[in-house]
């Protein structure tokens, strides 16, 4: 059998979708290529949503995509929409408004089965998220 390779996970893109008072919604891009002369299945890939607000870093929000298959020599592109309902996203607003940006990091890992072989491959973006984006999420622009 051929050398295999660990599938490679990148942060695409993260886009705030909608937004209130109370909630956050973003839509997290996770790109999965699998290099593989076989198929690979992503079990899961768990992610944080953290947000930077002066010094303080908290997490707002969670997702993960389940199970996929990727075909050999493929790659895929994962849209998961995640919700944040907490008080913490409340400093992150309060942060935004006095600064004008806040830092948005998403961070994971990514668990995958090939055959015999089992990879954890960890990948983290930080993105800034800007007050011209909450207005057009706040008005129900993309």
């Amino acid at each position: 059998m051929p050398l295999l390779h660990e599938p490679e996970v990148t942060l695409e893109d993260v886009q705030l979708r909608t937004l209130s008072v109370s909630s956050l919604e973003l839509d997290v891009a996770i790109r999965v290529e699998n290099r593989n002369p076989v198929g690979v299945t992503v079990e899961e890939l768990p992610f944080k949503v953290l947000c930077r607000d002066c010094a303080t870093c908290r997490q707002i929000a969670e997702g993960n995509t389940g199970r996929i298959t990727i075909p050999a020599n493929d790659g895929t592109l994962l849209r998961i929409p995640v919700r944040s309902d907490n008080a913490i996203l409340l400093a992150a607003l309060a942060a935004l408004a006095a600064q004008g940006s806040v830092q948005v990091t998403i961070r994971g890992n990514a668990v995958v089965d090939c055959v015999l072989f089992h990879w954890s491959v960890p990948f983290e973006k930080t993105m800034p998220v800007t007050m011209e984006q909450i207005v057009k999420a706040a008005q129900g622009e993309k």
